[in-house]
């Protein structure tokens, strides 16, 4: 494991990283809220469970949205002792009916916090225009313009002021690089994937009801150039829902 490491003191704080997925519709995104359900809240009483204790300074990698999913996200926190390290670690990655799945522990050094183990992020954005059943896609009926989506996929590419493509954002760093904006389509089934080093909130969402949009005809590809070109905070075409959103992977820092 990258951060693992066997030199962590043990004698009076126990560091974690936290690897973890979840199934996104059953909570109202990351971040802890009053009275709502959150992964935050389902990982906390998972770890506390397991060690017998209050986790501290918990925190996560990708605070995504309400109903975004993920494959791999990370989370660290620390512990005092006594603990025992085993049979926490075993605990943790037991299976249960949380939302979570594929918890896993690693001990890692004190240094080590979730904010800055990425170096980037994989997103995946499915779409179906089968008609088959699938809550974890967005469900288009009539046909789409491949090449043109295509297009504007290509677009997006590369590093640009992407004012225009957030929704409630207050991040003062609206430039991010996209490294890969791919469609890959396979019988009715249309996946859009998105890696960079950061994106912006609902970023993807306005990016994909964006290529939607001008696949359906309704918005010109010169359009949204103009609009990513402008830096403006509006204007886009709304947002897809995000039941299709999945944090695929976190690209992470090398020791």
């Amino acid at each position: 494991m990258l951060w693992q490491d066997d030199s962590v003191t043990r004698s009076d704080r126990h560091q974690y990283l936290i690897r973890l997925g979840y199934d996104g519709s059953r909570f109202f995104g990351v971040p802890p809220q009053k009275e709502q359900p959150t992964v935050a809240l389902a990982l906390r009483e998972r770890l506390e469970k397991a060690a017998g204790q209050r986790a501290r300074a918990l925190c996560f990698t990708a605070r995504t949205d309400r109903g975004v999913h993920a494959v791999e996200n990370y989370a660290t926190c620390w512990f005092i002792d006594p603990l025992d390290a085993k049979q926490f670690e075993s605990a943790i990655a037991i299976d249960r009916d949380d939302g979570l799945h594929r918890v896993e522990a690693f001990p890692v050094d004190i240094h080590v916090h979730a904010r800055n183990v990425s170096a980037g992020k994989w997103y995946r954005y499915r779409i179906r225009t089968d008609g088959k059943a699938d809550d974890r896609a967005l469900h288009i009926e009539g046909s789409l313009n491949w090449e043109l989506m295509q297009q504007m996929a290509n677009c997006f590419q590369g590093t640009h002021d992407f004012s225009a493509y957030r929704y409630r954002c207050s991040s003062p760093n609206t430039v991010k690089t996209l490294s890969r904006v791919e469609l890959v389509e396979v019988e009715g089934l249309i996946d859009i994937h998105f890696e960079g080093d950061g994106f912006l909130r609902w970023m993807i969402r306005k990016l994909v009801g964006t290529i939607v949009a001008v696949g359906q005809g309704v918005f010109t590809m010169d359009e949204a150039v103009k609009l990513l070109e402008s830096g403006k905070s509006y204007g886009a075409p709304r947002a897809v829902d995000a039941c299709g959103l999945t944090l695929m992977a976190i690209r992470r820092r090398s020791d």
